[in-house]
């Protein structure tokens, strides 16, 4: 992690590297161009899976320019595909150590330069053609090769839906698996154009980033082929197949096309995916003042998804998670609309200016994540995005940027792995908040204006961090130096707290204090807002807001002298900045005794928050916390307080299970939680948005006698709550509840479900329901399922058994079974797949113990060569382990 505020940006010694060959090529930016060539050096490849900075940058010397042919024979039956690959290859010199391509996991039957078969080697991650027989400054080298279809949702995934036996692929490759569809050159700066032509079975469509420009047809089989497309990154590049349902729209003359299977079709709705994607239509091309830049926009719902969306260029996939086989609640829809907003400013911003190398992922990202929210915000119907920003991506930023694992925006990316790794809270929620920051700093006219000439100036480019604040820099007028030290070459979470005094009811003196972690000593400067409240009547009201520039340890707020002394002050209103709050203590005192009397629903959001924070950072005792919210939260009517409030009500509830507090008041605790919930669920209005988000709730805390008595009831007719019209999914949530506690007919339950709904999404639920029970058998079943048999299962089924093996409750089978899994992460470290990987660490519970810290200490450092994934999934879990017993140590106090 860097924590050195003089740290030159990691992409100007990159640049340093190939500036004549990014000249030459003719596409690179102009701070690229600025540089000079240095010296060649050989670079040796090892022979492992995945991709290093250091030989992408030996590549991109090497390479000045390719475009591919490839074509792909596809079958609705077999276990692999056979493709052909011709890559038309343009060298900056004669070459002076020998050319890998990437291809891994797959069989290569022929290498031919210019038409001649060639010796090669292949090692199953890359192939490598000697020098020899690569004289010239270009060449046409062809590969022919087979690759088995994927099962894990990476490279080319082969889905056969139980449902009705159709068979559907999709492609999905960020930030490496482009190679396991054809062997090319798989990073992002050596950008191409490809032609396309696939064979695949007469019912099926083909989609990739270009519209077909025929098909023919040869029996039982058909033969597309599609153009030339512009030039662009392999890892936004696609290829789907398979009998996709189609509805087409149009914005704006823009082709747009929805496609998912058929099984789920009935159940897609149609009229939302349309209108949020052309209100994204309205607002993106306008702001960015180009075009949309490409020929047509495909959008595409997939299961096993391992995201939830990929922007490939004209063809976007969607996790088929987003359709609803119920009524979605508006916090789904507008998850829905975030979504597809996001996934088209990248469009923009990733497709037609890409990243130079994957250190730079966090501005792809963010800007997606920032755009997305803005078009919400200021083009659809949901008023309240911002607050739902608020309540999800900044909070998950927040957290992640209290962890060990935490890191700044901007840092080196040695690998592919790590890239893979840099997926996090960092990436999309901290980044994208200091984004939401640099209008109220710039100015917002400003900020889109440096977007705008950034994006025109490099279109169809690689960029680089320095070119985008270059370009926000010159149009607003302002050196941005210090502030992209500050918040890009620094990890670490501030904190403010507001301190003031009053003379004749009046403000004499207010300051703001900022402090930083101790490992992270950083104070940044930012622009908040102060929120100052009083009570009118039975009203707690905003009587002023106050902007404030704040920086360094203390800052004195000159303007707010004279105004009236408030009862509440909030130091963050509106969300302006990205820093934790801590409360003043008349502010705490006042906002407990008057939360629901304050009118602005997203004031109350962020102090029910700041209430929240205080229990985590264990200035507020769990017991009070939870006396807090059952006492007041039941007043609540914002969506979004209440969906705040129910989510830290499981949280408390899991760490419950562990705390080591007398059984007797751990039982009072989690009752008086349960029946709470229970109260809200059957108080809320008939089918509303409420009565959901507490049904959620209630399967996740639901554990007496009497309330697994009502879940069952629920799930057989015999009882009813006004308004509540059970989905199936829903009712998997129920069955789950009952084999988690092994109650009633739990075994029959899960046959029934799958008796009348034999769907994929059936099917991974009752894995679930499987994997949670606390038996040991179950346990030790799925444990050899992963570890020793997983070649049998899809990575969705995998995923969906280890995210329920070990429930809070259940920490004694875990340690039961804790060597073995500890034992095995050697065995699950050497995986070519990053996904597979990351889901191991899914298995891992709640470990509040000194034990269970331990344990997570010593594996970390017995296994030094640990995946970054893996690295930080064990970080993540002892940190989480240490604030548990934190919490619990204040508990007991009481």
């Amino acid at each position: 992690m860097i924590k050195t505020s003089k740290l030159m940006p990691p992409k100007l010694t990159a640049a340093l590297l190939c500036t004549a060959i990014l000249a030459a090529c003719g596409q690179e930016s102009s701070t690229l161009q600025a540089q000079k060539e240095t010296t060649y050096v050989p670079v040796h490849r090892a022979n492992i899976s995945g991709l290093s900075e250091e030989y992408a940058k030996l590549r991109k010397q090497q390479v000045v320019e390719v475009d591919y042919r490839l074509s792909v024979n596809l079958d609705g039956t077999g276990e692999s595909y056979f493709g052909t690959v011709h890559a038309d290859i343009q060298f900056k010199k004669a070459l002076q150590q020998p050319l890998t391509i990437d291809f891994a996991g797959g069989k290569v039957e022929s290498v031919k330069v210019d038409g001649k078969e060639t010796p090669f080697e292949y090692n199953g991650h890359f192939i490598t053609v000697p020098i020899l027989h690569l004289p010239n400054r270009q060449h046409a080298i062809t590969v022919n090769y087979q690759h088995p279809y994927s099962n894990n949702g990476s490279g080319l995934h082969r889905f056969e839906d139980p449902k009705d036996g159709k068979v559907y692929m999709y492609t999905d490759f960020e930030p490496y698996d482009a190679n396991r569809l054809f062997p090319h050159f798989d990073q992002p700066n050596l950008k191409a154009r490809y032609t396309l032509d696939v064979t695949a079975p007469k019912d099926w469509v083909v989609i990739s980033a270009e519209r077909e420009s025929r098909v023919e047809e040869q029996g039982e089989l058909k033969h597309w082929f599609f153009p030339q497309s512009q030039k662009f990154s392999s890892y936004i590049f696609s290829l789907h197949a398979g009998p996709y349902h189609i509805w087409e729209d149009d914005a704006a003359g823009i082709p747009l096309r929805l496609m998912a299977r058929q099984s789920l079709a009935e159940y897609v709705k149609i009229e939302d995916w349309f209108t949020f994607t052309k209100q994204s239509f309205e607002f993106f091309q306008p702001y960015f003042e180009i075009d949309y830049p490409f020929k047509k926009y495909d959008q595409i719902l997939v299961p096993d998804f391992n995201a939830g969306a990929m922007e490939n260029v004209g063809s976007v996939t969607f996790n088929d998670a987003y359709v609803s086989r119920g009524e979605k609640t508006q916090a789904q829809r507008m998850g829905l609309a975030n979504v597809i907003a996001h996934e088209l400013a990248h469009q923009w911003f990733g497709n037609l200016v890409t990243m130079n190398w994957w250190d730079d992922l966090w501005l792809n990202e963010s800007f997606a994540t920032y755009m997305a929210n803005l078009a919400l915000a200021e083009n659809s119907e949901f008023t309240n995005a911002w607050e739902n920003f608020y309540l999800g991506t900044k909070q998950w930023a927040y957290h992640s940027d209290q962890r060990p694992t935490t890191h700044a925006i901007q840092l080196p990316v040695k690998n592919t792995d790590e890239a893979f790794a840099n997926f996090d809270g960092i990436t999309y929620g901290k980044g994208g908040s200091v984004l939401k920051q640099l209008p109220y700093y710039l100015g917002k006219e400003e900020f889109r204006k440096g977007v705008s000439n950034y994006l025109k100036e490099l279109s169809h480019q690689n960029s680089t961090l320095d070119d985008f604040m270059g370009h926000l820099g010159k149009a607003s007028g302002v050196n941005l130096d210090i502030w992209q030290q500050q918040w890009l070459y620094q990890a670490g979470l501030n904190t403010i707290e507001a301190s003031f005094q009053c003379e004749n009811n009046q403000i004499s003196h207010l300051t703001l204090t900022q402090t930083a972690p101790q490992e992270y000593p950083t104070l940044r400067e930012q622009r908040t807002q102060l929120g100052l409240y009083r009570m009118d009547g039975e009203n707690m009201k905003r009587f002023a807001t106050l902007p404030v520039l704040y920086s360094g340890a203390k800052t004195n707020v000159e303007d707010a002298k004279g105004l009236p002394c408030p009862q509440i002050l909030y130091p963050n209103e509106g969300d302006w900045a990205f820093v934790k709050v801590n409360l003043d203590s008349v502010t705490l005192k006042n906002m407990a005794q008057h939360i629901n009397a304050i009118q602005q629903p997203f004031a109350r959001l962020m102090m029910w928050q700041s209430l929240f924070d205080s229990t985590y950072d264990t200035k507020l005792p769990l017991d009070e916390y939870i006396s807090f919210i059952i006492s007041n939260g039941a007043v609540e009517q914002d969506i979004n307080a209440i969906r705040l409030n129910a989510r830290y009500l499981s949280f408390v509830y899991s760490y419950l299970n562990q705390i080591p507090v007398g059984k007797e008041r751990r039982n009072e605790l989690q009752q008086a939680i349960e029946d709470f919930v229970w109260t809200q669920l059957q108080k809320a209005a008939s089918s509303s948005d409420q009565q959901k988000v507490w049904f959620d709730t209630f399967t996740n805390v639901a554990r007496s006698n009497a309330a697994l008595d009502n879940a069952k009831q629920l799930l057989m007719g015999e009882l009813s709550v006004k308004g509540l019209k059970l989905d199936p999914d829903m009712r998997w949530e129920l069955i789950s509840l009952q084999n988690r506690y092994l109650f009633a007919d739990y075994e029959k339950a899960i046959a029934r479900e799958l008796k009348q709904d034999n769907s994929d999404r059936s099917k991974l639920n009752a894995i679930a329901a499987e994997a949670v029970r606390p038996s040991p058998a179950v346990k030790q079943k799925w444990l050899d399922n992963l570890i020793l048999n997983r070649d049998k299962f899809k990575l969705s089924e995998l995923r969906t058994a280890t995210s329920s093996l070990f429930t809070s409750e259940q920490i004694e089978l875990f340690n039961t079974n804790s060597e073995r899994i500890f034992s095995a992460l050697d065995q699950i470290n050497n995986e070519d797949s990053s996904e597979l990987i990351s889901i191991y660490a899914y298995m891992l519970p709640l470990m509040c113990s000194k034990e269970g810290a331990q344990k997570l200490s010593d594996t970390l450092k017995e296994k030094q060569q640990l995946k970054p994934t893996l690295v930080k999934a064990l970080k993540n879990h002892r940190y989480t382990s240490e604030r548990c017993i934190k919490m619990g140590q204040a508990l007991v106090k009481r």
